[in-house]
């Protein structure tokens, strides 16, 4: 158990790291010369937070196998 919050420590860490370097560089982009850029970047930052929900949902779905199984022992 402890492995697995460590792990999803780290997990939520990095997204936290990737979603601010993102969010840096597309605020840090013109617009005249980088929209395309910028708007994949929103797509990226998009895809992270539905990567993190689907994270989070997988996070909970193995707490509660882990609780249901030491339930039946």
């Amino acid at each position: 158990m402890t492995q697995h919050k460590f792990l999803d420590r780290r997990l939520q860490e990095y997204n936290a790291i990737l979603t601010t370097a993102l969010q840096n560089l597309a605020t840090s982009l013109p617009t005249e010369n980088c929209s395309h850029q910028s708007k994949l970047i929103k797509i990226m930052l998009e895809i992270l937070s539905e990567v993190n929900l689907r994270n989070e949902q997988f996070v909970a779905a193995i707490e509660e196998d882990i609780k249901n199984s030491l339930l039946l022992d």
